[in-house]
């Protein structure tokens, strides 16, 4: 590796917020940026690069961790390919499902006040209530994501 980040998807990323002023005039095009989740959450542990950058990015955390080097990883919004890393992680130490789904949920213990604020500067500048909730929707863990890519991980 070039540097020391191994990425799972394709895209760069970028600050929500940032986009959110950017396309103030234009709030429509919002709505098109936000993925269909459940493909995302399927093809991040089925698209061969994905899988492939998904395998990396677990081996490297476990040749760490045999050699006691803690390592953090994260994504944008810290759900997404972050929570489905950490479930690729427990599965291979043999983490049962249910426990790694629990594990997931808690994300929303910190991610709920930063997205409140996130949904309070899409109502401020866009005040379009069907943005609010879809950005509330982008950035809270749910349940039945992750359930997707654990069936789809297993299966693949």
């Amino acid at each position: 590796m070039k540097d020391a980040a191994v990425g799972i998807t394709h895209e760069t990323g970028s600050d929500p917020m940032t986009i959110i002023r950017n396309l103030r005039k234009h709030p429509e095009k919002l709505m098109e940026m936000i993925p269909d989740f459940y493909a995302l959450y399927t093809d991040i542990v089925t698209d061969e690069y994905s899988r492939s950058q998904l395998d990396k990015v677990v081996e490297t955390l476990r040749k760490n961790a045999d050699k006691g080097i803690t390592t953090l990883f994260h994504c944008t919004a810290g759900k997404d390919r972050t929570g489905i890393a950490s479930m690729a992680l427990l599965k291979s130490y043999g983490v049962g499902n249910e426990d790694i789904v629990r594990d997931y949920m808690r994300t929303n213990r910190n991610a709920f006040w930063p997205t409140i604020k996130k949904c309070l500067g899409v109502a401020l500048l866009t005040r379009k209530w069907t943005l609010v909730k879809a950005a509330y929707r982008s950035f809270m863990a749910d349940r039945k994501l992750i359930e997707t890519a654990i069936e789809n991980y297993e299966s693949h």
